[in-house]
């Protein structure tokens, strides 16, 4: 699932800076949402535009700060993807409104970066304190940086990036809010339909 479904997202990100305006807007879409609800979402805002009531609060900040920033933050994942700087992509993603390490670190998996996303059902699942990943601004960066490898090194022994999204899409298919997503391979599969690649 992975393996035939991340390259397309990943190739498409890092196409062009407008790629990546998806792939975040996609990412932010996620949050507190229902997935199965994701792509439709998607659509609204690329009907509608920033002023969709699908971005609220956060989301919208989050939107308008990928806009403002593309070709800087698309520079600098490329940059990461060459030199497989992992902690360095999510350090720089984790700037963006409502993208916390979790979630920057799930724009980072899409680029195909060795890293993937411990949102609330793996937390959960592996039983993981979400805590020790947070910080604020005004947090010093050697510890920012600090929570930010010890993030990447839980994911990696807990199998690393393919693991982490095969396993999530078995775990969440079917249940009461993905009833429509049947298997793990439908899910994965909707990752890409989000974007109509």
């Amino acid at each position: 699932m992975y393996k035939r479904d991340m390259p397309l997202i990943r190739d498409h990100m890092l196409s062009s800076p407008e790629g990546l305006i998806d792939a975040v807007t996609f990412v932010l879409l996620t949050i507190q949402q229902q997935f199965k609800c994701v792509r439709n979402a998607m659509r609204r805002v690329k009907a509608e535009g920033r002023d969709s009531a699908v971005l609220f609060g956060f989301k919208r900040a989050g939107f308008d700060y990928v806009t403002e920033h593309a070709e800087v933050l698309h520079a600098a994942l490329t940059k990461a993807c060459e030199v497989g700087d992992v902690v360095g992509a999510i350090d720089v993603f984790s700037n963006v409104p409502g993208l916390g390490v979790v979630k920057a670190a799930f724009v980072c998996q899409l680029a195909g970066l060795e890293v993937g996303c411990l949102d609330v059902h793996n937390l959960t699942r592996f039983e993981i304190n979400g805590q020790a990943f947070k910080f604020t601004p005004k947090t010093k960066r050697a510890t920012r940086l600090s929570k930010i490898k010890y993030y990447v090194e839980v994911c990696s022994n807990l199998g690393g990036p393919e693991y982490l999204w095969d396993s999530w899409c078995n775990h969440v298919a079917g249940n009461r809010s993905n009833k429509t997503l049947v298997d793990g391979d439908a899910v994965s599969r909707f990752h890409v339909d989000c974007f109509e690649l």
